[in-house]
């Protein structure tokens, strides 16, 4: 009788934890993992069609609002003499990444998901070619043929009929800026730039844009003109950095009577439209000095 007993008295506490465990790898069942790339390039091609470029790449932005921002990639350990613990050499690759987007690669990849959503076949890899054209000069997958200046993104976009640079036509004034950065840190930063046949493509790319006749709306002048500036339209902005042409890129978008930008911040570490509208967001940035501004092509 005593055995009785004490399963009796056990047998709740028994099915109790055989429940919970049950509930336990039912609730470990349920955990998903997190989206492919392709998974959301897939769930994207379902959007609607966009009417124009400019549609497509503000709903196409809007639907990516909460996406973080990457982590650097560049390493800047100090090493125990103080210097800068250089990144090191890689193969170029056509990276695709729609869960994490710094400023221009964010407008890269809205404008290849637009291309795609527009095109007769959508597929993964028609995107893949799409995002490769924006992003590379000739779309040659190499470091030097890669655009690491946005003047010259916006240059080579406007020659392959991607957009119109729409900066002087709307008020702009010349930009001078002598650019170097990329070569200036070829010791301390970047390190395929320590191969020289890229060091030397990359000083031809550098002095071509700074020979270049570029155009650009001091910020103090954009209240002025900004009713000229559309949704959809591409915003560089400019900067004070010695050797760097522009700091920072997003897309105009209007609200509430307002010009915001749509962006991938590096301050709040995520997709989202600026906090307040794009007059006042180069206001309290010092180093910020004006915008230039490209209107998509449809």
């Amino acid at each position: 009788m005593n055995k009785i007993s004490t399963f009796i008295k056990i047998l709740p506490l028994s099915i109790a934890l055989f429940l919970s465990g049950l509930n336990a790898q039912a609730q470990r069942s349920v955990i998903k993992k997190p989206p492919t790339h392709q998974d959301i390039f897939m769930a994207k091609m379902k959007m609607p069609i966009p009417t124009t470029m400019a549609n497509g790449v503000v709903e196409f932005g809007k639907s990516f609002r909460g996406n973080p921002y990457p982590k650097s990639k560049i390493d800047t350990t100090r090493r125990a003499d103080g210097s800068v613990k250089l990144q090191p050499i890689s193969a170029e690759v056509l990276v695709v990444n729609l869960r994490l987007f710094d400023c221009v690669t964010f407008v890269e990849n809205m404008i290849a998901l637009t291309q795609t959503r527009r095109s007769k076949q959508p597929s993964l890899d028609v995107f893949k070619g799409y995002l490769a054209k924006v992003r590379y000069r000739n779309a040659e997958i190499d470091y030097a043929a890669r655009f690491h200046y946005f003047s010259d993104w916006l240059f080579e976009n406007e020659k392959r009929g991607i957009l119109k640079n729409i900066t002087q036509e709307i008020g702009g004034e010349v930009f001078h800026k002598t650019v170097f950065y990329m070569s200036l840190k070829k010791d301390t930063m970047y390190g395929n730039m320590a191969d020289p046949g890229t060091f030397a493509r990359m000083q031809k790319v550098e002095n071509d844009i700074t020979n270049r006749e570029k155009y650009f709306i001091p910020k103090d002048k954009v209240a002025d003109i900004e009713f000229k500036i559309k949704d959809g339209d591409i915003i560089g902005i400019t900067n004070r950095l010695d050797g760097m042409d522009m700091a920072h890129a997003g897309i105009a978008l209007w609200q509430n009577g307002c010009l915001y930008m749509l962006h991938a911040s590096s301050q709040f570490r995520q997709v989202l439209v600026t906090d307040v509208p794009l007059v006042d967001y180069l206001a309290r940035n010092k180093s910020q000095t004006g915008i230039m501004v490209g209107r998509l092509v449809n």
